[in-house]
């Protein structure tokens, strides 16, 4: 009977890799999500009572400096790799890069949630007030058309509904 060979594994010693950059891969957090979404920031990264955003600074390279300092006049702040404890150093460029978090023409930044929260409710409060107007003016016949809005048929089958349905909204 013929024998079968024995594989034998031998454990092949290497010398280290030389590169002259250090290797990223030594940085690496497990713990971070993968994401898609290139600008993602895992919530657990945002400080508490913080609140985040991407504000646009240009577009094909055709800087938008009003745009940022409309968000600036709001409360936001540009973050910087070594704020928050240095816990966003390397997410979006390269550890240790001087100057602003900047990605795809965009910087982040960052506002206290309070005022984000303010900001959120006088949307709200304008948005609800503009749909008011607009109620009125179905209801008072203010509308530019040449309809009756007190015309007996109109007053039978004129009725403005509104409903709000609850959406879920992803919380990472």
């Amino acid at each position: 009977m013929p024998r079968k060979a024995k594989t034998v594994e031998r454990e092949v010693k290497r010398e280290p890799i030389k590169m002259k950059a250090r290797p990223n891969w030594e940085d690496i957090d497990p713990t971070l999500e993968d994401s898609p979404d290139k600008l993602h920031i895992p919530r657990h990264l945002i400080p508490e009572g913080m609140d985040m955003i991407w504000c646009t600074d240009s577009v094909l390279g055709q800087e938008f400096p009003q745009h940022r300092s409309s968000r600036e006049k709001m409360g936001w702040t540009p973050v910087h790799q070594e704020d928050f404890d240095g816990q966003l150093n390397g997410m979006f460029m390269p550890k240790g890069a001087e100057g602003e978090i900047k990605m795809t023409g965009m910087t982040l930044m960052a506002r206290p949630m309070s005022l984000s929260i303010k900001a959120k409710t006088a949307e709200r409060r304008a948005a609800l007030e503009q749909v008011a107007i607009k109620e009125q003016a179905l209801r008072g016949g203010d509308l530019p058309v040449s309809l009756d809005s007190q015309h007996a048929t109109a007053l039978q089958s004129n009725r403005i509904n509104k409903s709000m349905e609850r959406i879920a909204i992803p919380t990472d």
